[in-house]
């Protein structure tokens, strides 16, 4: 029995180990991906909020803004597409009212004041115009910018985005608001404003974007629509956000989910770049 033991105990010493060493590459080869932060500070939105953001790569090139996913900060693209890009451009990572160390600010949160935001980004940073490239909800943020100010936009390219919640798939909207209701029963039993914060974050994908197809119409940058095969949007949202943006082109990833299309980043870099080169950016 002891010998059994011992030998137990050897077992768990040499996993844990090993499970340590694997934990120590990854975080070795996650760091070796990262390019140096050139710049990393707040800016000040209208209301007086700080918004975080950080900037990689060729201080020289165009300006390319990446914004994360519902919920998701300046962090959400490290070690996957943000290296990449760094490569070709100045690329600027953001995080959203209220995630990463960005302040929530007052009223509430929708995407028409995050586009202000990020007008107040540009104008403090002293850029006239810049490439959007924007993942989930964050594909949505760069639309509504782009409806919003079409004239400091150099090129946009959506992943995953819709214009309205009645473009979610029900079977992907209904475990959205089970959360929000969650989160809404919650912050009226606790008041905690943590869980505030989770709700009315939660909230913008459950009543937002209020954007027609027609808007769409005012967008004047080359436009790459990306979305999954199996996204959580109807096809013919996905098709018609395509074709309601004058000459947009659309790439829709095969054998993809909404949550791990950015994993396939063979097949998104290739006509990426290719679209980049085609407007001039590269």
């Amino acid at each position: 029995m002891k010998r059994i033991l011992s030998l137990f105990m050897v077992l768990v010493v040499i996993i844990t180990s090993f499970a340590a060493f694997t934990a120590a590459s990854s975080a070795e080869e996650y760091a070796a991906q990262m390019p140096e932060i050139k710049e990393y500070g707040f800016i000040t939105a209208d209301d007086g909020a700080k918004i975080e953001y950080g900037i990689y790569g060729d201080l020289s090139k165009d300006a390319l803004i990446m914004l994360p996913c519902n919920g998701g900060d300046m962090h959400n693209f490290d070690g996957n597409l943000l290296p990449e890009f760094a490569e070709h451009f100045k690329v600027i990572a953001v995080s959203p009212r209220g995630t990463g160390n960005s302040e929530r600010g007052t009223g509430e949160l929708t995407f028409d004041l995050e586009a202000e935001d990020l007008l107040c980004l540009l104008d403090e940073l002293e850029i006239e115009k810049a490439h959007f490239f924007g993942y989930s909800d964050g594909g949505n943020l760069a639309i509504v910018f782009a409806v919003n100010y079409p004239d400091r936009v150099l090129s946009l390219v959506p992943v995953g985005a819709n214009i309205s919640p009645w473009g979610t798939k029900i079977n992907s909207q209904i475990p959205i608001i089970t959360k929000y209701i969650k989160y809404a029963i919650e912050a009226f039993l606790t008041k905690d404003p943590e869980i505030e914060l989770r709700r009315d974050i939660q909230k913008m994908m459950v009543t937002q974007p209020s954007l027609k197809f027609k808007d769409l119409e005012k967008i004047t940058a080359p436009t790459l629509n990306i979305y999954a095969d199996d996204d959580m949007m109807y096809s013919w949202h996905s098709q018609r956000i395509t074709r309601s943006i004058p000459d947009a082109e659309e790439l829709r990833v095969p054998d993809s989910g909404h949550s791990d299309i950015l994993e396939f980043k063979d097949e998104l870099f290739t006509r990426l770049f290719e679209f980049y080169k085609n407007t001039g950016a590269m």
